[in-house]
C-alpha cells in the first residue's frame, strides 16, 4: 500500500495575482500562504518552485477554469499552458482541479468570518486556493 499525499500545494492562477494553499507537514491542516502578485508567468513559476522546495510539496494543485458545461474556454487554455510550463519547472506532479466558484466561496468564507472588503481582497486569491486545496484532498478521499 503506498503512503497517502500529505504535503499538497494549491494554485488559484491569475493574470496578476496567483493565490496559493497549502498542507502542513502531516497532511492535516490546510492554509493560505501570501498570494503572489505579479504577470510575469516566469516570475510566478520560480516563486511557486521556491515555495514548492521549501513546503516539500509532493503535488501541486492548479486550479482549472472550466466553463458551465465542463469544456476549456480561452482562459483555460491560457492555464492548461502555464500547467505545462509549471510541470517543467516542478519535480512533482502537477494535477489540474475544477476550479468554479472557489473565488465565490472564498469571499463567502471572509465575509462569514468578519473580514472587512478591502482585506478579502487581500486574502481571496489564496482562500480560493484553499478551496481549490480542499476539494482535491476531498476527491482523494473518495477514492481511497
Amino acid at each position: 500500500m503506498t503512503e497517502p499525499v500529505r504535503r499538497i500545494l494549491a494554485v488559484d492562477f491569475g493574470d496578476a495575482r496567483t493565490g496559493l494553499a497549502a498542507t502542513d507537514w502531516t497532511g492535516t491542516i490546510t492554509v493560505p500562504l501570501p498570494r503572489i502578485d505579479s504577470r510575469d508567468q516566469a516570475f510566478v513559476i520560480k516563486a511557486i518552485t521556491e515555495v514548492v522546495q521549501e513546503r516539500d510539496t509532493e503535488v501541486v494543485v492548479l486550479g482549472m477554469p472550466l466553463s458551465q458545461d465542463g469544456n476549456k474556454g480561452p482562459r483555460a487554455i491560457a492555464t492548461a499552458a502555464f500547467q505545462q510550463r509549471l510541470q517543467q519547472a516542478l519535480r512533482c506532479p502537477v494535477h489540474a482541479m475544477d476550479e468554479s466558484h472557489s473565488t465565490d466561496e472564498a469571499h463567502e468564507m471572509l465575509k462569514a468570518g468578519g473580514m472587512k472588503a478591502a482585506k478579502r481582497k487581500q486574502w481571496s486569491d489564496s482562500v480560493a486556493a484553499l478551496v481549490i486545496l480542499q476539494r482535491y484532498r476531498e476527491q482523494l478521499r473518495r477514492k481511497a
